[in-house]
């Protein structure tokens, strides 16, 4: 266990043992929360067993704030805007919005580990692409959650290409394999339990990009029905008029800007690192939900530092509710 994962007590394993055996949930206990994926997890590229609450507990929906955010790669040619530049302004705009789940895009070795630091009250989890033969530049999509309220049941990391255990699918170019990180949570106070997927679809419009999304959305179809389910992402598509979306939305996953009782901020996401009047048109950072989860509220943050923007895509946050 490195130093990333040793927030993780004996006790507290012990405790989320205890509650998987007395709600009966057959799972992988998964207590690693760095950059490897867990073996005989991440390489099983599927999730498996319901998001089940503890017995017992009330019928109050639980809370829960969700973060998509692209931070920009730190490889970009960026001048004034590079990641050392703004660093310290994306840990900020994380701890101001203080999500419970965030799942991040675009994100390299270097960047998760500053944030792991700057984030004292996270934990993540996830693998990196396998991508220019380990040597740290190769994107993780993370997924980054409170370790004082949510308890990783189980994770991994599944490819989006015909063979989902790894990055050198037959027929897709390797430089492109996208990947997917999910995870079962328990949320410590309530009981319930939840899946979270993050992935960040190619640029490349077309086929590629619906196929991921078909088999994203085919991934979550595969859970059991009665499960909560949120799916975050920077999808590269546009939202309500790409094919895209419609795939990702085919199988029972929903738009949660569009269930939202209410909406703040601009209906777009993409920024160029600019003010919202100028930003790029259109809504590509999605948060998608299935299942017992209701939607307060989806607002797109616009946070800036004197006219300089965390990144080039604004984070999106919605406060959710467990319902069951």
């Amino acid at each position: 266990m490195d130093g990333r994962t040793a927030g993780w007590g004996v006790r507290a394993v012990v405790a989320a043992f205890a509650l998987l055996v007395r709600a009966g949930a057959a799972a992988t206990l998964v207590w690693t929360a760095g950059a490897a994926p867990v073996p005989g997890v991440a390489a099983a590229g599927a999730p498996t067993g319901a998001a089940r609450p503890a017995g017992g507990q009330d019928e109050t929906p639980t809370p829960l704030r969700v973060m998509t955010f692209n931070i920009r790669t730190s490889l970009g040619n960026d001048g004034d805007n590079g990641w050392v530049h703004r660093r310290a302004l994306v840990a900020r705009t994380i701890e101001r919005v203080a999500p419970d789940v965030a799942g991040l895009q675009e994100a390299l070795d270097e960047q998760v580990e500053y944030l792991a630091d700057a984030l004292p009250g996270y934990r993540w989890l996830g693998a990196d692409r396998g991508l220019n033969g380990g040597t740290g530049l190769s994107e993780y999509t993370p997924i980054f959650y409170r370790r004082d309220a949510l308890i990783p049941i189980e994770s991994g990391t599944f490819w989006l290409s015909p063979n989902a255990d790894g990055p050198t699918g037959v027929g897709w170019r390797r430089n492109v394999s996208r990947i997917v990180t999910w995870a079962r949570f328990h949320h410590r106070e309530s009981g319930r339990g939840f899946h979270v997927f993050n992935t960040h679809l190619t640029l490349r419009r077309g086929q590629r990009q619906v196929d991921s999304a078909k088999r994203i959305a085919a991934r979550v179809a595969a859970l059991p029905a009665a499960g909560a389910v949120v799916v975050t992402g920077d999808f590269n598509a546009l939202a309500e008029i790409s094919e895209t979306w419609s795939a990702a939305t085919g199988q029972g996953l929903q738009d949660a800007w569009l269930l939202a009782g209410e909406r703040i901020g601009p209906p777009r996401t993409s920024n160029d690192f600019r003010a919202p009047e100028l930003a790029n048109p259109g809504r590509i950072d999605w948060i998608l939900v299935r299942g017992p989860v209701g939607v307060r509220s989806v607002e797109t943050i616009v946070d800036h530092d004197d006219g300089r923007y965390p990144s080039d895509h604004y984070p999106v946050v919605a406060r959710l509710e467990l319902q069951r």
